[in-house]
């Protein structure tokens, strides 16, 4: 298995894991690459990961803070520590990213979505869906699929991304 992107690139048990490089937080992280995945696709997935636009960034960092304050009632009794109004980036200090997930292509644009931890809410871990130039999704993890409808993700209480 070659692959110009993602390094030890292994067969796993639900599907090819490897490593891979995410410049926004400066870090490696895990990649998983479902079986019927061309390797040239991930490679373009991984290649827009790496260059996101700063409207795509801003875009999840607005969604990730709309997730974080919805949380905030609860911030005292789980002696959590994040600051109020955040603006930007800064939310971004909150968040470790811990794995891309590559579906099989349906059309012929990137999508992936990622599952990070955050601070906020540990059980449930936040969750960034992709596709295209758009953040279709940002809330708890749900393994929300970036090939399901938009509309899907525009009527989900639970989507926290400004669509």
């Amino acid at each position: 298995m070659e692959t110009q992107k993602i390094r030890n690139l292994r067969k796993g048990e639900f599907f090819y894991e490897g490593i891979i490089f995410f410049p926004l937080f400066n870090r490696d992280i895990a990649v998983y690459v479902h079986f019927d995945v061309p390797l040239e696709y991930a490679d373009k997935c991984v290649e827009h990961l790496e260059n996101l636009s700063d409207e795509m960034i801003n875009s999840f960092c607005k969604g990730a803070i709309n997730y974080c304050e919805s949380f905030r009632e609860f911030f005292d009794e789980l002696e959590i520590d994040i600051p109020e109004n955040l603006k930007g980036r800064d939310i971004l200090k909150y968040i470790e990213p811990k794995a891309m997930i590559i579906e099989n292509p349906q059309e012929n644009e990137q999508a992936f979505h990622m599952e990070c931890y955050c601070d906020w809410e540990l059980e449930h871990a936040l969750e960034w869906t992709v596709r295209g130039n758009e953040v279709l999704y940002v809330g708890e993890f749900h393994n929300e699929s970036p090939w399901c409808e938009k509309e899907y993700f525009k009527n989900a209480s639970w989507n926290y991304a400004e669509l």
